[in-house]
């Protein structure tokens, strides 16, 4: 029997694939397949007008907005910030296009006139923008309706059309579909559950019949028969759901879950990873030690040369860190290259040179063709958007829009696994034998839509727009259809403080939920269990102490701590200083520069003080705060200190030392020294709110000498001994007088005595004895006192 002339429409090419594979087994000629996107394009013409696209479409509306008030709709009129912003604008006056819905409708039902302006502002720029798209001889989603008309010429290709429906048609699809129905027949097959029933609702009156949930019916649309009803039945034989305190460790579970399916007899093709957020393929990839998968939407492009160097040059022009910087090394990029070509015109106009300039450098580090190809057709539309219009762009601002474009590039993925991991709409009319769901959190699950920024729940609902609820539905009528028809399903989510389970759970899944994390089972999968190997031997060494020339610092490190001492000093084991937070010499470090130079002023006002914190501001949102804190507390310094030198007189500012007291040299930095009648005043500025001073009675326990060390620096320098020695407490504004002065100077004497001594043989570098010593100690790791 000759084959008769079948169009097939399926809702994705992956469902097509899918039908093609299976019947390629029956040995009989294929019928002609296309997605349902193609499907309406190629269904009708367009009376002679062009097609819109994106790059056309965002100029265009650009010029729409001019003469309205677009900022009261939370959008900027800027050329660079509207680019990532028209999309909100363009999605609602999509939405009410393809629903046939008149924004006059909308006003009519806002009945306390609360969108009343934002609505008349959106009515100014659709008509605005139909009227440019008429004078460009254009055709868009948003004015379709005007032009199109039924490609006879298509549909006649064809004895008759079957439709697998999957979701939800627009108003202005379904008005096609139907008048294709009326020339050609067509049939529609399609699945109804208790969350789709708004959208198979279009048929309810067509057919006057009500479909039951829980069926798969094949309808006749041309002569309104009902040709198939039956109903559906759940294949599960197996289902798990399992919480995890990280996202990551999901990954083990999803590994875990592969193996588990497979030992059970499942084919790894028939197995499918869904992702509610496919940027966790990203972090899939960088596990994918077994090259299990192939990826649906594409491998992430963040992993490549271009992306890498292109964010970490904005990162570093935008926010001159360390860690911004440490970046450029370790990409190979060379700083001084980037401050004279990029960052000297970070905040100039934009022109087609300097563009070509920053790409052709930043392509210089990539060599996958792939890749550069991608790269050379955005560049190609970005020119088109940018160099389009009168608009002047900076160059910071064409950087951010380049680092967005390149970051949505997708790369084919080849000599991929077998298992798929793909986002929830590619599952449309697809089944699998095991289904594995991620982030099943609320979250990510019901996704969200930019189409409700405008209009509350009400009005949508008021007018016939589709509202959040009804996507919420149709996003749980996927899940289920894809639940259901497999034998298999493992779900995990994330449960800590800030993530919680899903709502859709306990509505899809009849399984009791189980709230216990399961971290420690799977935790063996991704991680090698690699014990810590602390430094708990004995430390013994012939260093000679008395020929190292101490400062206060280090002196007293070693008085608490002979190992710390070691690890410091000697094998200059150093922290890393990439932190978000300030070190707490930062701070310390910045409010006595600012006192130095404040000091060294001809002419002293507060307003000085105010302009040096200036000079100190950062990017680093903790620094910041706590200047802003101290430029308060400065003030009252301030005042105090200006009475103060009304009889004293500063002699010596940051005053650096190198001494020797009892045969040991000693070195170190003064931070004030004022003069008062005879005798000299020595001042060390201290920020710390837990400041304390040793007493007499203290003092033989005392590991700091900080102010002896001054005094014998300013003995050595001034030969007198008229001095007294003060810690400046910036915190409380007070001087705080060291009284033990003598008593401390005589137990330095005794200490330098002992590690003349103990140099004479090796010294034992032992841990300390007090375990709250080690509570911010850098090196408390590697010694085990966590």
């Amino acid at each position: 029997m000759q084959f008769k002339k079948k169009l097939l429409v399926f809702p994705t090419h992956r469902s097509i694939r899918t039908y093609l594979s299976k019947e390629k087994e029956n040995n009989k000629l294929l019928p002609f397949c296309i997605t349902i996107d193609e499907f309406l394009k190629k269904s009708i013409t367009l009376s002679g007008k062009k097609y819109c696209e994106e790059e056309q479409r965002v100029l265009f509306l650009n010029e729409a907005i001019k003469n309205t008030n677009i900022s009261k709709l939370g959008i900027s009129s800027e050329f660079s910030n509207f680019l990532k912003q028209s999309d909100y604008i363009y999605r609602f006056l999509l939405e009410i296009s393809s629903e046939k819905i008149d924004i006059e409708k909308i006003k009519s039902v806002d009945t306390y006139e609360f969108y009343i302006e934002h609505l008349s502002i959106l009515e100014k720029i659709k008509h605005n923008y139909e009227e440019i798209l008429g004078k460009e001889n254009f055709v868009d989603r948003i004015n379709l309706s005007k032009f199109y008309k039924i490609n006879k010429r298509f549909i006649n290709k064809f004895d008759c059309i079957e439709l697998y429906f999957e979701g939800y048609f627009t108003k202005i699809e379904f008005d096609i579909i139907e008048k294709i129905s009326s020339q050609k027949e067509l049939s529609i097959n399609f699945y109804s559950n208790d969350y789709n029933k708004k959208s198979i609702s279009i048929f309810n009156d067509i057919f006057d019949y009500e479909f039951k949930s829980n069926y798969e019916y094949k309808i006749n649309l041309t002569k309104k028969e009902i040709i198939n009803e039956i109903e559906t039945k759940k294949v599960v034989d197996n289902f798990s759901i399992k919480g995890f305190s990280s996202r990551l460790n999901q990954i083990a579970f999803i590994k875990n879950s592969i193996v588990d399916a497979v030992n059970s007899g499942i084919n790894p093709s028939n197995i499918a990873v869904v992702l509610p957020d496919e940027n966790f393929a990203q972090t899939i990839q960088l596990f994918d030690n077994e090259k299990y998968f192939n990826y649906a939407m594409g491998k992430s492009i963040k992993n490549h040369k271009l992306y890498q160097i292109s964010h970490a040059i904005h990162s570093y022009i935008s926010d001159d860190e360390v860690k911004h910087v440490k970046n450029l090394e370790y990409l190979g990029i060379k700083k001084e290259i980037i401050d004279e070509t990029i960052k000297k015109v970070w905040k100039h106009n934009c022109s087609k040179d300097l563009l070509e300039i920053i790409t052709t450098y930043i392509k210089n580090f990539e060599n996958n063709d792939e890749v550069l190809e991608k790269f050379n057709e955005l560049l190609y539309k970005l020119n088109i958007l940018i160099f389009s219009t009168t608009n002047k762009i900076l160059v910071k601002d064409v950087f951010k829009v380049l680092l967005q474009k390149i970051s949505s590039i997708t790369l084919d993925d080849v000599n991929s696994g077998k298992i798929t991991v793909l986002g929830l709409l590619e599952t449309r009319a697809v089944a699998f034998d095991c289904v594995i769901i991620c982030d099943f959190n609320e979250d990510y699950i019901p996704k969200k839509s930019v189409k409700d920024k405008f209009l509350s729940t009400n009005i949508k609902q008021n007018v016939g727009l589709p509202t959040s609820s009804d996507r919420e539905s149709l996003q749980k009528y996927y899940y289920k259809r894809l639940c259901d028809s497999t034998k298999r399903i493992y779900i995990s989510y994330v449960k800590n403080d800030t993530s919680q389970i899903s709502r859709f759970a306990n509505e899809l899944f009849d399984d009791k939920i189980n709230s216990k994390n399961e971290d420690n089972s799977y935790k063996h999968i991704l991680y090698n269990n690699h014990s810590i190997s602390y430094l708990n031997e004995e430390i013994i060494d012939k260093i000679d102490l008395s020929k190292f020339t101490w400062s206060a610092t280090s002196f007293k490190t070693y008085l608490e701590c002979k190992r710390k001492f070691y690890l410091n000093y000697i094998l200059k084991i150093k922290e890393h200083d990439i932190s978000l937070k300030p070190k707490s010499y930062e701070l310390g470090n910045i409010i006595h520069n600012i006192l130095e130079e404040y000091y060294n002023q001809d002419f002293r006002d507060f307003s000085i003080i105010e302009e040096l914190f200036n000079k100190y501001k950062t990017s680093n949102a903790f620094l910041t705060l706590d200047l802003e804190i101290w430029k308060k507390k400065l003030y009252k310094f301030y005042e105090l200190d200006n009475k103060r030198l009304e009889t004293r007189k500063i002699v010596g500012l940051e005053k650096q030392f190198n001494s020797t007291f009892d045969g040991i040299k000693i070195k170190g930095t003064i931070d004030r020294i004022d003069k008062y009648e005879d005798r000299y005043e020595v001042l060390d500025y201290k920020t710390s709110s837990s400041l304390k001073v040793d007493s007499i009675k203290t003092s033989e326990n005392s590991k700091d000498f900080q102010l002896e060390f001054y005094y014998i620096a300013m003995n050595d320098i001034y030969k007198t001994d008229k001095i007294d020695c003060f810690y400046y407490d910036l915190s409380t504004n007070s001087l705080k007088q060291e009284v033990a002065l003598d008593r401390k100077l005589e137990l330095l004497s005794q200490k330098f005595d002992e590690i003349k001594e103990i140099s004479k043989k090796e010294i034992s570098f032992t841990k300390c004895e007090e375990k709250s010593t080690c509570q911010y100690c850098q090196y408390k790791i590697i010694c085990d006192r966590e």
